[in-house]
């Protein structure tokens, strides 16, 4: 284990001890990049904690009290999140505690795994499951894993429909006119909005579940792709660098790829998005005669 990610881990069992014995108390769990072992020198330390029955404020303030520690927040429940949170520091280190009932995270499974939604909140929420460690409730950590490895067919499709809509390629018609009038700022949108969309659908024909809604390591996600377009990372990298027409012909490539993927291994229909990548904008001629045929 990466050092950053070892003394990390020793302080989140001693969060963890703080707790002390607590039958309300079904499982802690390390998330975020600590609990997935990509810890650097930027990471924080987050904390799930999963109760059966919704946590006292004195659930929550005790193990602080018992730390020793200067409490920043403490948030009353979140009903968007389904989850009460706290932070506090140990030293130089952000601490983040969020709390869960397990019927919550029980009722996302349902609706994500059961009923295909796309929520990404409640994707964000099966990710940590799938990367988090387990200090307690180890047993019912690995029995919702077990669920949320089931990625049905169905999800795979409604994901990737939701990703590559056609609303990804507002402006792309015009992009050649986009690259020569210098509208930079169009153009910067344009490709991000594609590469985001071709990231998520990837994801989605891999079975993943996104982590984060910014994409956050990238790398270490993509690592895991069995499915997807011919040296995508490089090809993701090179939306980003090079001129605008470069990177607009790579953009197309890249999405004509995906599109044949999606095909190969969904049941996903892209009809509405390929209509589009396939239309471009023609430039009107320079001058029309009197009977409205172009001028010499």
């Amino acid at each position: 284990m990466d050092s950053g990610v070892a003394w990390r881990m020793d302080v989140a069992r001693r969060v963890a001890d703080a707790y002390g014995v607590k039958d309300n108390l079904a499982a802690v769990t390390v998330a975020g990049s600590v609990g997935a072992g990509l810890a650097d020198r930027w990471s924080d330390l987050e904390l799930d904690c999963y109760w059966r029955q919704p946590p006292t404020d004195a659930d929550r303030r005790g193990p602080i009290e018992r730390l020793g520690v200067d409490l920043e927040t403490f948030w009353d429940y979140d009903p968007d999140d389904q989850e009460w949170s706290e932070d506090y520091r140990l030293g130089g280190l952000g601490v983040t505690v969020s709390n869960f009932t397990v019927d919550v995270v029980d009722g996302i499974l349902d609706v994500v795994v059961g009923q295909a939604s796309t929520d990404p909140l409640a994707h964000m929420r099966v990710a940590a499951i799938q990367r988090c460690q387990p200090l307690r409730g180890g047993d019912l950590v690995q029995a919702w894993r077990m669920r949320a490895d089931k990625y049905p067919d169905r999800l795979v499709a409604a994901m990737v429909e939701k990703s590559l809509t056609p609303g990804v390629l507002a402006g792309w018609p015009a992009r050649e006119a986009l690259v020569e009038r210098g509208d930079t700022i169009a153009v910067h949108a344009l490709l991000g909005r594609i590469e985001q969309a071709v990231f998520a659908a990837v994801s989605a024909l891999n079975r993943i579940y996104q982590p984060h809604r910014l994409g956050k390591w990238q790398r270490h996600h993509m690592a895991r792709f069995t499915i997807a377009p011919n040296e995508f990372a490089r090809r993701l990298d090179d939306l980003g660098q090079g001129p605008h027409h470069e990177r607009l012909a790579t953009a197309e490539a890249l999405l004509a790829e995906t599109v044949t993927l999606v095909g190969e291994h969904s049941a996903a229909d892209l009809t509405a998005l390929s209509d589009v990548l396939g239309q471009r904008r023609k430039p009107v001629p320079l001058s029309l005669g009197d009977n409205g045929k172009r001028g010499r």
